[in-house]
């Protein structure tokens, strides 16, 4: 078997240009292209007929000149000069002594690197090549973070305006998640992931104390400190370095559940039913930015935080990860002194960005760093990779967040044309079977706006709701992969199971049947045939494991044994 795109038609891939003068297609014009028959590759499960952008790639619209060993996969539709479908892949086979041989051709040229059109081709390709028989699995994760639950928000705008999400706000989630889910793959299981600081709980409840001439909340639970000196992004602080700006009192959490229920968006999280309808992690106690902060005040941001998770019973809900952070901003990356207060407090999986290169592996963009005191100050800090959104973190509405799009990163047009940029970039890093959780911020979650139009249906979509709404419809468009989120601490153990993986250097040999023609078995290998993690291996169909591998199914996918 054989894969190549070979753009151009000759007599080895039983077609011909469809052009009379033998010419390609298109001078910036569109062509849409899409699969006709994926019988060949059925485990793949791309839909048939959903259509994909050609422009930028040179392509030969062909026509089929052997039916006898040649048949189509997939298909141009008109564009300049083809006022008719032609014809874009084929797969050929032909004798080869007692069996066939057979070869994938797509008339098209390939750019993996940036276009999501040679993206989403591949995993025909791949499918049809292996048979859907592989070491490896494919898996969508998709994790939307929402940073700074429980404080308020100051906006883009207008100007001098603020935001906290609202009771209100996380229903309509709750409502619209299980609608969503409703409507994804089989074997779909999303779920909105906050990152909580619980500081901004206790502050909420003290001024509704202060309003209503209660003194259930001491003053001195609210904690406030004179504003911190700003920092290069990727500041490095030496360690001890520092001054501590927290107050001395108190010395540690003492807030109580009654003070804290004074604020109403506590009171719903607090029930758990309610909470369970959410993942948890945290985001530290004030959000102190953490690029010049000492240890101290460090393990503070931490362990009062981990005190409120407590005292509210959030650490107790079903999807909860006591591992996980978001620093404030993504700061402490290079401050060792941070780090080490992370860790002693067991946080060890935080959360990067992947804007700045420095906090991205350099050998893979698929794995996560791991800190070093060369690179961070301090090591064994996992920093997971994230993808920042045009959802800007100060934009509550459509309007404000377009807004922002356009002064800052170039966008234009108005909202449906941010939608569609997002579509784009973003359902590419889906095909392209990127884990990284998504960033998105409290504000981000309002729903009391004025009804607008997503993917053709009229509601009052949270920003939030409209960003997912388009990338899970583009991903529901091309494919029939479920959609899974995994709370950030199991995410992160993907990503470092992943890297052990790839370091093992695995790999599968096939045992053929009687005369040849089938395959009877698999043999997984790796370096020194030891792996610390377990490496999976997809099948098309059912399996028998002789040495005791673990069997796993979601939707269509196929028994993956760990072996």
């Amino acid at each position: 078997m054989l894969f190549f795109a070979a753009i151009y038609t000759d007599g080895y891939t039983g077609a011909a240009t469809a052009s009379a003068n033998g010419a390609g297609c298109c001078d910036g014009g569109e062509q849409l292209m899409s699969f006709t028959n994926t019988s060949g590759f059925p485990t793949a499960n791309l839909k048939q007929g959903a259509t994909v952008s050609t422009i930028g790639l040179y392509h030969y619209p062909a026509t089929i000149t052997d039916a006898s060993t040649t048949w189509e996969v997939a298909s141009f539709g008109p564009g300049p000069g083809f006022t008719s479908r032609t014809t874009g892949a084929v797969v050929n086979r032909f004798a080869n002594g007692a069996g066939n041989r057979e070869q994938m051709v797509f008339f098209i040229s390939w750019a993996s690197e940036w276009s999501s059109t040679s993206t989403f081709l591949q995993h025909g390709w791949i499918h049809w090549v292996t048979r859907g028989l592989y070491a490896g699995f494919r898996r969508i994760y998709f994790n939307t973070q929402i940073d700074d639950v429980h404080l308020v928000t100051y906006l883009y705008e207008p100007a001098g305006g603020e935001y906290r999400s609202t009771v209100t706000d996380l229903q309509d989630h709750v409502t619209w998640m299980a609608d969503l889910n409703s409507r994804l793959p089989s074997g779909s299981n999303y779920i909105v992931e906050l990152a909580h600081n619980g500081n901004g709980n206790i502050q909420a409840a003290t001024e509704f104390g202060w309003a209503n001439n209660l003194n259930t909340c001491p003053d001195e639970n609210f904690i406030l400190y004179d504003e911190q000196a700003s920092t290069p992004t990727e500041f490095k602080k030496p360690l001890g370095t520092g001054v501590d700006i927290w107050p001395t009192s108190p010395a540690r959490f003492s807030s109580t559940l009654a003070c804290m229920r004074q604020d109403t968006l506590l009171t719903w999280l607090n029930v758990p039913a309610n909470r369970d309808k959410y993942a948890h992690m945290s985001h530290t106690f004030t959000h102190k930015a953490l690029n010049n902060a000492t240890y101290s005040d460090t393990n503070k941001e931490i362990t009062f935080n981990q005190a409120w998770f407590a005292a509210t019973g959030l650490d107790k809900a079903s999807v909860w990860s006591p591992h996980g952070l978001v620093p404030p901003a993504i700061t402490g990356m290079h401050n060792g002194d941070a780090i080490k207060a992370f860790l002693d407090n067991g946080i060890k999986y935080v959360v990067g960005d992947n804007t700045r290169p420095v906090l991205r592996n350099p050998e893979s963009p698929y794995w996560a760093l791991t800190s070093t005191v060369e690179r961070n100050g301090y090591s064994g800090l996992t920093i997971m990779p994230r993808w920042a959104t045009t959802i800007y973190f100060n934009c509550d509405l459509p309007q404000c967040t377009l807004n922002e799009w356009i002064a800052t990163s170039g966008g234009s047009g108005d909202f449906n044309n941010l939608l569609a940029d997002a579509r784009r970039v973003n359902a590419m890093h889906l095909l392209n079977l990127h884990q990284d959780p998504f960033m998105f911020h409290q504000a981000n979650l309002r729903t009391d706006l004025a009804p607008y139009a997503v993917n053709g249906k009229t509601g009052r979509w949270s920003i939030l709701m409209a960003w997912v709404e388009v990338v899970l419809d583009e991903m529901t468009r091309l494919t029939s992969w479920p959609i899974i989120t995994k709370k950030h601490d199991a995410v992160t153990e993907e990503f470092i199971a992943r890297e052990a993986r790839d370091k093992c250097g695995y790999k599968l040999d096939y045992r053929y049947g009687p005369g040849g023609t089938t395959i009877a078995g698999v043999t997984v290998s790796a370096n020194g045939n030891t792996c610390s993690v377990p490496i999976p291996v997809t099948f098309p169909g059912p399996v028998t494991s002789t040495n005791g591998g673990r069997a796993e199914q979601v939707s269509f996918l196929k028994r993956c044994h760990s072996l």
